[in-house]
Parts: C-alpha cells; sequence; structure tokens
C-alpha cells in the first residue's frame, strides 16, 4: 500500500533551464542525486521531488503535475510579470488552479486550497 507520492519524473529539452524555472517560480531547491546519471533532482520544502532527466518531452494530452501553493494570486503575478503564460485563477471545487507550461512545454497546473 502506497504512503505517498515521494518523486515524478518529468522529461525536459534543457536540465538547467528547467532548474532554474521550478527553483525561480516555486522555490524548489537543487539536492544532490545519489548516481551519476544526467538531470537533476529538485525538491520540495515537504521533501517530495521532482527528478528531471533531459529527453523527448511528450505531447501534452492534458497530463499534468499539479504544485501546491499557499498563494494562488502572488504565484499567479510572479509568473505572469515574468512573462510566463498562465491562466487566470478559478475555483475547483473550494480551491483555486490556474495552468502553464514549463519551458520544456510540460503542463503545469498550480493549485490552491481554499
Amino acid at each position: 500500500m502506497a504512503l505517498g507520492i515521494h518523486h515524478i519524473a518529468i522529461n525536459v529539452n534543457n536540465v538547467e533551464d528547467a532548474v532554474d524555472f521550478y527553483s525561480r517560480y516555486f522555490g524548489l531547491r537543487e539536492v544532490a542525486k545519489p548516481n551519476d546519471r544526467p538531470g537533476a533532482w529538485l525538491q520540495a520544502n515537504d521533501g517530495r521531488q521532482i527528478h528531471i532527466q533531459e529527453a523527448k518531452v511528450p505531447a501534452d494530452n492534458g497530463q499534468h503535475l499539479a504544485l501546491l501553493v499557499k498563494d494562488i494570486k502572488e504565484t499567479f503575478d510572479l509568473l505572469a510579470d515574468a512573462g510566463v503564460t498562465v491562466t487566470s485563477p478559478k475555483s475547483i471545487g473550494s480551491s483555486l488552479q490556474s495552468f502553464l507550461h514549463d519551458p520544456a512545454g510540460n503542463r503545469l497546473e498550480i493549485h490552491q486550497i481554499s
């Protein structure tokens, strides 16, 4: 029985651009990898990770990862002010969500629990 999600792995076309994006806008920090495979591991404050590998990025067919944020308006403004195309926050149940793409074209959701 799964206890939770430890990490996800995503493909990007430029590891350095992805590390900069996820660090700058979402506060993820790069952590040491226990192997010499190319790529980078990023970690959130709660210990969950995104493993980034340079490989063919799959077409956007709706698949996405959702990043939980404390203040979606603040995150939306940060992204929009930096020129990132992001949808306006919309209600989903009692929460709020917006969508965007990372520099490699991976779809992301930013999600605030109300």
